[in-house]
């Protein structure tokens, strides 16, 4: 009977288990990596949608979020498809679904104000970041974000680099930092975060012991994983909470789904970079992205380690101090050249190029009279020194010294809108005369 089934099989095509020559996953597909977002699972946090739309807490069986009419219980809504009515507890409907990334990082809890969609996916898009899934031999691409803050900008950089890798396996169950380096305690941190980093450390310790007792050919799987990504975002916080905050950010949005893609460190940026440069033998970061108080100071530290042609992001809250970071790398003489600065916010500002550049006298006797000095991040369009069409804004000026003045302008005259300012450079390395 068993050579007739058999037979039988090969007659009709049928393959028990796949030829030699299909590839096969390299991991098992599991609740982490399960990418079917039509059905709410179990640790989801859903939108609910009412007057006031707000994120439940991660979904669990045997708890409940509060409406304006009752509650709805979590196990009503494990199991349910996206925008299903789901009935609350007193006979009211409300429809859920899963949240955007835009409604995830309005809605979830918060330590500090996060990089909203509009502004991180502008800076992104700046980036101009191309990634796309190959086994190749060449070095992975690897960014670095210098301020992780809430995780809002770390998410849309994960988000643009998730191509270039492949499936991940499970994440370690018991691993809320398990997949990144042992946290520090900076030595000037306050009693609160020391108590913070010192029980993330004890957890850490503890979660590494459960995780191997329990699990280890899970946390093998995920180990080997992460070393051949070709992709990787290094995100570092003085802050040992934030940190730590962030990164429960990141691994709740979509079931983890760009968790894998980050590296999350402790402590002062040029700590990281120099330990970074003790283990590498070259420059390694394709970007770099400042976004934390003093950001200028750091530049000098990121310049070895930033490739060839390799981009720096410094986000500053005004202009002028922008205008800090062009005198710092003219200063320095760093390898950089300017390629624009941008105005973040709402309104019609947002996006809008900005003019900041040094500039010297043409003539003593004529001090309006201003040519530029070194490379500016202005075309030769809208470069009069006049007014402004459509704005009564003029050009902001801080004096350098008897024979220099730091230009920041906008390029095109409309209002000033809230938001903050980013410059972006390019690394160079123009050959010896």
């Amino acid at each position: 009977m068993a050579r007739f089934l058999q037979s039988l099989r090969r007659a009709l095509g049928i393959r028990l288990t796949p030829p030699s020559s299909s590839p096969r996953p390299s991991f098992a597909p599991s609740r982490h990596s399960d990418s079917d977002y039509t059905i709410f699972r179990e640790g989801d946090r859903a939108i609910i949608h009412s007057r006031v739309p707000h994120l439940t807490k991660p979904l669990k069986h045997g708890d409940r979020t509060e409406v304006a009419r009752g509650v709805i219980y979590h196990s009503d809504i494990i199991g349910s498809r996206v925008w299903d009515p789901i009935k609350a507890h007193k006979g009211s409907l409300f429809r859920l679904s899963l949240p955007t990334l835009d409604e995830y990082v309005v809605y979830t809890p918060r330590l500090v104000t996060p990089i909203y969609a509009a502004d991180a996916n502008l800076i992104v898009s700046l980036l101009d970041i191309h990634v796309s899934f190959s086994d190749g031999g060449a070095p992975p691409l690897e960014i670095l974000e210098a301020g992780t803050g809430h995780g809002s900008l770390t998410l849309h950089l994960a988000r643009a680099i998730h191509a270039a890798n492949s499936q991940p396996p499970p994440i370690p169950e018991k691993s809320q930092v398990r997949i990144l380096a042992n946290r520090p305690i900076r030595p000037y941190a306050d009693a609160e975060e020391k108590t913070t980093s010192a029980t993330s450390n004890k957890q850490h310790h503890h979660h590494h012991q459960h995780q191997h007792q329990q699990n280890p050919q899970q946390q093998t799987e995920w180990d080997e994983w992460r070393a051949q990504r070709r992709a990787v975002i290094h995100t570092v916080d003085v802050s040992a909470k934030f940190s730590t905050h962030a990164e429960k950010t990141v691994r709740g949005f979509r079931r983890g789904l760009y968790a894998g893609n980050v590296d999350f460190h402790v402590g002062p940026v040029e700590d990281w970079i120099a330990d970074q440069t003790r283990q590498r033998n070259a420059p390694f970061l394709s970007y770099a992205i400042l976004d934390m108080p003093s950001a200028h100071q750091r530049i000098p530290h990121v310049a070895p380690v930033l490739k060839r042609d390799g981009v720096l992001v410094v986000f500053m809250p005004s202009i002028t101090q922008i205008g800090e970071c062009v005198q710092l790398i003219a200063r320095e003489k760093l390898p950089f050249v300017m390629d624009k600065v941008v105005e973040l916010g709402t309104g019609l500002s947002s996006g809008r190029l900005w003019d900041v550049r040094l500039a010297v006298k043409k003539s003593r006797a004529d001090p309006s009279s201003w040519a530029e000095s070194g490379r500016s991040a202005e075309s030769s369009e809208g470069s009069s020194q006049g007014s402004f069409e459509g704005s009564s804004e003029g050009p902001s000026e801080l004096a350098v010294d008897d024979n220099s003045v730091l230009v920041c302008r906008p390029k095109v005259g409309l209002k000033i809108v809230g938001g903050g300012f980013i410059g972006i450079w390019r690394r160079i390395e123009d050959k010896p005369n």
